[in-house]
């Protein structure tokens, strides 16, 4: 019965990725340094603003070790005085970087998550309508044509498997991964909480995997399409794949 649910639900799905709006700038509250926020004009906004979209560029481009204050400042043709007016350190900055873009995901998610009743839908589209919930936000922000929200999600592809940067993604990410993890196990009622955990964080790589796709395989395929239809296929298959490993653990 599972696997016939998986099939009818694969076959609805196949060639149609949903699109996912993804917000340009969601106002995101000022990170906690310990020290007195100061008052920001309009202009010391703007300063910011273009301090952080260059920073958030750099860090992508070159890793965190290889970006410094000097290059943020020069591509953002800013002062070098004005990151440490505004940021402080480099790492208040590369937190501040990651922040602004997690707390819009997290509401674009969130909305995704109230619309599911998960009650008036088999366990197989549920798991479906879930991985979707969570995932298509950010393949849609990396394939997208904000050059802002492609370069957050490629430096949180970098930063998901460096044990350095697992405590802030876990203060930005764990609140919403963790909404969506209670969710599945009142759909997945029989699976061990560790187990889903487990499996939860392979739905993760999996995802980060589509949004760094680079077509290893080309070579290999029977049939060569376009980038955005490689992308698509990628997409689908990745929802097909991980819904069927979340409905195995159920069996």
């Amino acid at each position: 019965m599972a696997k016939q649910a998986l099939n009818s639900t694969a076959r609805k799905a196949a060639g149609k990725v949903k699109a996912v709006a993804v917000p340009e700038a969601i106002a995101a509250p000022p990170v906690v340094t310990g020290r007195r926020p100061r008052k920001t004009s309009r202009a010391g906004s703007d300063t910011k603003t273009k301090l952080l979209d260059a920073a958030e560029r750099l860090f992508a481009d070159n890793g965190y070790d290889g970006t410094s204050l000097r290059d943020i400042a020069d591509k953002a043709k800013q002062h070098l005085a004005l990151s440490t007016y505004h940021f402080g350190t480099k790492e208040r900055l590369f937190e501040e970087v990651i922040q602004r873009r997690t707390v819009a995901m997290e509401a674009i998610r969130l909305a995704a998550l109230d619309k599911i009743d998960t009650s008036s839908m088999s366990p197989s589209d549920a798991v479906r309508a879930l991985i979707e919930a969570y995932a298509l936000p950010m393949i849609n922000a990396r394939y997208g044509s904000s050059k802002q929200w492609q370069a957050h999600v490629r430096l949180v592809s970098q930063l998901i498997s460096v044990k350095r940067w697992v405590p802030l993604i876990r203060k930005y990410y764990d609140s919403c991964g963790q909404k969506f993890i209670r969710k599945f196990e009142e759909v997945l009622t029989d699976v061990d909480h560790d187990v889903l955990l487990d499996s939860f964080s392979f739905m993760i790589s999996n995802m980060l995997y589509v949004c760094s796709y680079t077509n290893r395989f080309d070579n290999l395929k029977t049939r060569h399409q376009s980038t955005k239809d490689d992308i698509a296929a990628a997409t689908e298959n990745f929802l097909r794949f991980t819904q069927a490993g979340f409905m195995v653990l159920k069996a």
